[in-house]
């Protein structure tokens, strides 16, 4: 008796093995299309009832196909029930007709990435039934389904349009782009408990506008009063209340926009997603200050802890800059010899040295200009406006800029000669990658 997968394929040919990791093969395709590195893909597993959950029969187990990234082996086990599955309570989970599929994308907590697998999987399934495996036209929906799981995630939580945040990032004010922040709470679906727990705002409007599409005009105009480090902030119930200067909190959103159709959203304390370039980009679990520490030690074991905090904090004070920057950290003396090289080479701008954590305060001045900040380890710099040379080394990633790109080479480059740098690449969506000769590391800073 052929079980319930391969009645929906309705073709002898294939077996219900074939679907599996076809399914498997389509989903890590669609996940390429969230992550700049496919590097940082998780490593999914997809866990498939062999046949239909016999209900209210007395049995002890049921069997379960697994298949996992990177294996083209189907493996199967047997539940107890499904909640025995790993990471259950964190996986996107599909039942219909007494079967189930859960995709355990191996993260914690709810993120978007359970509503756009949810995007993936039913618009999937409704292919396969109307015209099979064979012929499946699903990757060219691939942006549209990840938009879909985006606008449900946090219209769902947080009651923010993502259509309309669109609308807000391609309005012009006096001919410049938009460049603001905005601070939206949680929703909680219980009128009785939601009321608003901010205070202490720098600027409280005495008739605060609603957020929405009828006062689009009022509301470019009031981003003008917004940056990067002062957000407007949206109230519970949908409105503009004022500024602040206050950092979110883990119970709201930062929204940070910054230019023609880009911005990035920060919510769970650290978790983001950013949109630019026409696509969704969402960011890999990022490593801590603490990684950060480890990192610099690697590099140098001889490092202090006054070393290591003064390092972070130049780091921190250059991830402001609002156009990105690039910071290579080495040695005194490969970063003196660098110097040298690159000074007579004209590819960098010479100063006295100046000591970059005794000037903090200079530091978005001197990341202001095209190319790198060139520092040693006590965080002494005498080169600014570095371009990186070198032979390619190293084969690019286009998804990504020159920024990026040149730093990897680089690094990687002066490591074969002995020279080893540490390389901070700090984009405009404000992300941040530690660039080592045989690692890139996401990180994620403490601001003060």
């Amino acid at each position: 008796m052929r079980n319930y997968w391969d009645n929906l394929l309705d073709d002898q040919t294939i077996e219900k093995e074939d679907l599996f990791l076809k399914v498997r093969d389509l989903y890590v395709q669609y996940l390429r299309h969230l992550y700049n590195d496919p590097k940082n893909i998780p490593d999914v597993r997809i866990h498939f009832s062999a046949d239909r959950i016999s209900i209210g029969d007395e049995t002890d187990s049921y069997p379960i196909c697994t298949v996992e990234r990177g294996s083209n082996k189907v493996t199967y086990s047997s539940i107890g029930s499904v909640l025995d599955i790993e990471n259950f309570e964190n996986c996107y989970t599909w039942f219909v007709d007494r079967v189930f599929v859960v995709f355990d994308f191996r993260e914690d907590g709810i993120s978007p990435l359970q509503f756009i697998t949810a995007s993936f999987w039913q618009e999937l399934f409704r292919q396969i039934q109307i015209s099979g495996l064979r012929k499946l036209k699903i990757h060219y929906m691939y942006e549209m389904l990840i938009a879909s799981g985006v606008g449900e995630f946090f219209y769902g939580f947080y009651r923010l349009d993502i259509s309309f945040l669109q609308t807000l990032a391609a309005l012009t004010y006096e001919g410049s782009y938009v460049d603001c922040s905005l601070i939206v709470p949680r929703y909680d679906s219980k009128p009785e408990e939601r009321r608003t727990a901010r205070r202490g705002m720098d600027i409280v409007f005495r008739d605060p506008p609603q957020f929405s599409a009828e006062n689009l005009r009022q509301i470019r105009k009031l981003m003008e009063l917004s940056d990067k480090n002062t957000a407007l902030v949206i109230s519970e119930q949908g409105k503009i209340r004022g500024i602040t200067r206050e950092k979110a909190r883990m119970s709201e959103c930062f929204v940070r926009m910054w230019g023609n159709l880009c911005w990035t959203i920060t919510y769970d304390g650290t978790k983001k997603i950013s949109y630019y370039d026409a696509k969704y980009h969402l960011h890999a679990a990022g490593a801590s200050s603490d990684d950060l520490t480890r990192i610099l030690r690697s590099m140098n074991g001889d490092l202090d802890a006054e070393q290591l905090q003064k390092l972070q904090e130049v780091i921190a004070e250059a991830s402001r800059q609002t156009h990105g920057t690039i910071l290579v950290i080495g040695s005194p003396e490969d970063t003196a010899a660098e110097s040298e090289r690159l000074a007579a080479a004209r590819s960098a701008t010479e100063i006295a040295s100046v000591n970059l954590y005794e000037k903090r305060d200079m530091i978005s001045c001197l990341t202001s200009i095209d190319g790198a900040v060139l520092m040693d380890t006590s965080c002494n710099c005498s080169c600014i406006g570095v371009i990186l040379d070198g032979d390619r080394v190293v084969k690019g990633n286009i998804s990504r800029g020159a920024r990026y790109n040149s730093t990897v080479n680089y690094v990687t480059r002066r490591a074969q000669l002995d020279q080893f740098f540490l390389g901070i690449v700090i984009s405009e969506d404000g992300t941040v990658d530690a660039v080592t000769s045989d690692r890139i590391t996401r990180i994620i800073l403490r601001r003060k």
